[in-house]
């Protein structure tokens, strides 16, 4: 049975009832939380819905940048990271941008479960690992520069930038791919492409000889090749790591 309640204090969520576990989110003061299942001692089962900020391996993202469904939904951009969900048919992630070589920062719109403490472990602060999105909305931030992290996003987002880091290459091989639709690709760690690069709206005040086979960030819109085969981004800024 599912029951509410108004919060009297700001509370973390926990992925699991232990003070030291994944924090999935903090929710605020006055915010109505919605209580479900059993829960050990001193603490309480939670159902949180939201915006999120996860994370997912690049393997596991399809054509349409989402999360492949069945993979897992990570708290963090490590192989060892608590895992927060399994992607589902009918799930809304969408990704944002590149945390590192071979993972991807989503946003995750679904229902979690998680727990609050009572009693003396109520007294326990944590700083979030992850932020999700409380009842109440957030005000708009500045925008973000750091690799992997999301430029803000309003309207219609697929039509937003978004910043992504990786080494750029040429993207003509001799027997791979001798006709390729644009010069330039983004590829990961392991040499894996992750997007073409479209420079045709880029204004550098170097040559891009500079750029090539350099870890870079470039910020962008994502779109589909002609085909839908491919990813592309179509670049408005770039930099050098």
């Amino acid at each position: 049975m599912l029951a509410a309640d108004i919060l009297p204090n700001d509370v973390a969520v926990f992925l699991q009832p232990d003070a030291q576990s994944h924090v999935i989110t903090r929710l605020k003061r006055g915010n109505t939380i919605i209580y479900t299942g059993d829960a050990p001692a001193g603490w309480r089962r939670v159902e949180i819905s939201g915006s999120f900020t996860a994370y997912a391996h690049t393997r596991d993202i399809t054509k349409g940048l989402e999360v492949r469904e069945g993979a897992n939904i990570l708290g963090a951009a490590r192989k060892d990271a608590p895992v927060l969900t399994v992607a589902q048919a009918g799930d809304k992630t969408e990704v944002v941008g590149l945390a590192g070589s071979d993972w991807c920062q989503i946003r995750l719109e679904k229902k979690l479960q998680g727990f609050i403490a009572t009693g003396a472990n109520a007294n326990v602060s944590p700083t979030p690992a992850i932020t999700g999105a409380a009842p109440v909305t957030a005000p708009p931030t500045a925008p973000v520069s750091t690799i992997g992290h999301a430029v803000p996003m309003t309207g219609n987002t697929a039509d937003m930038p978004r910043l992504f880091a990786g080494r750029l290459v040429l993207a003509k091989r001799a027997i791979l791919n001798p006709n390729p639709p644009y010069d330039y690709q983004l590829i990961d760690a392991s040499g894996r492409r992750f997007a073409y690069v479209d420079t045709r709206r880029l204004l550098l005040t170097d040559k891009i000889d500079v750029y090539l086979d350099r870890l870079i960030s470039v910020t962008g819109t994502v779109r589909n090749t002609v085909d839908g085969k491919d990813l592309v981004i179509a670049a408005e800024s770039m930099q050098r790591k």
